[in-house]
């Protein structure tokens, strides 16, 4: 594998960023609660300019690392739109997501008439908003909507399912490593006792163990990114390792954050609140850390796993 996005990828997710700054970073998720027309008034119009309808992460390694990158760039401003869905559209232009068992609960269900969803046992459907939906605006997030499902979609998509969880990771990759970067910004210019917070042992300690944790998180999306693109039919066990590290990585690393800004940390003028806020769907949606380890354990035990020790019934067998 190469850890690194190829320079089309690299070059297409600077260009979102200078997009997203474009709308005000952060500030657009503040707007998209107080108006949420703003999704398709400015986010919508900011990705179309980018030409994401044109961009199919199916269509090749070079494909799904852009899509990654820019599912990455929209996890570090808490863009305020289903980019990883929307990538996944089906040929009818539905989004497409993972959904939990019994509901169909999506983010930003609302923006589309119709969706194309999935869950990891089962036929695919076809859902939507009911007439007068309302978002939920619960703690799980404020654009979180339960969908009403209407009949089964076309195929199995089995490879979408990984794509989706893999690409959703990779924007709480985003969220976590801008976490880092605000933090490293605050302990440097808030004073105590004199000096910078960001002298203090103790905060150094933390500071690098979130270093440590987002390098870490980044070079396993980057490698499950690269089975996606050479096994995308047995690549399962992979996305969901993923998104377990991932779940793992965004609560240390967004706690570590919010306690080291203090009281600041849980006040929306500040990002670190809203990107823990606005993170919340994609950390708990199709499920949370037990729901993917035990998913994890289980398409491992039917599927296997490559890694440095044997797995599944053949290991446990020889056991």
């Amino acid at each position: 594998m190469n850890p690194v996005l190829p320079d089309e990828a690299v070059a297409f997710g600077a260009a979102a960023a200078k997009a997203f700054a474009d709308l005000g970073g952060a500030d657009a998720a503040r707007r998209a609660e107080d108006d949420p027309a703003v999704r398709w008034r400015e986010v919508a119009a900011a990705l179309g300019a980018l030409g994401t309808g044109d961009l199919d992460p199916r269509d090749g390694a070079d494909a799904l690392a852009a899509g990654a990158a820019l599912c990455e760039t929209a996890g570090r401003c808490a863009l305020p739109y289903p980019v990883a869905a929307t990538l996944l559209a089906d040929r009818d232009g539905r989004p497409f997501s993972v959904v939990p068992d019994g509901v169909a609960r999506v983010d930003h269900g609302d923006l589309f008439g119709e969706w194309h969803v999935a869950r990891l046992s089962g036929p695919a459907v076809v859902a939507g908003p009911p007439p007068g939906a309302r978002r939920l605006g619960t703690r799980l997030g404020p654009f979180v909507t339960d969908l009403v499902e209407s009949g089964p979609a076309a195929g199995r998509p089995d490879a979408d399912v990984a794509l989706h969880l893999a690409l959703t990771a990779f924007a709480i990759l985003g969220t976590a490593d801008r976490a880092v970067e605000l933090t490293v910004d605050h302990v440097n210019g808030r004073v105590q006792f004199g000096k910078p917070i960001a002298a203090f042992q103790s905060v150094q300690f933390q500071l690098a163990d979130t270093a440590v944790a987002v390098a870490g998180l980044r070079e396993l999306a980057h490698f499950t990114l690269w089975r996606l693109g050479s096994a995308p039919g047995a690549a399962l066990a992979d996305a969901l390792a993923l998104r377990v590290h991932a779940l793992d990585v965004a609560r240390a690393v967004l706690r570590t954050g919010q306690q080291l800004h203090g009281a600041a940390g849980v006040c929306d003028e500040y990002d670190i609140s809203v990107l823990t806020r606005m993170v919340q769907p994609a950390l708990r949606l199709p499920w949370g850390a037990e729901r993917t380890a035990a998913e994890l354990a289980a398409a491992v035990r039917r599927d296997g796993f490559d890694g440095l020790f044997e797995h599944g019934p053949e290991a446990v067998t020889s056991g």
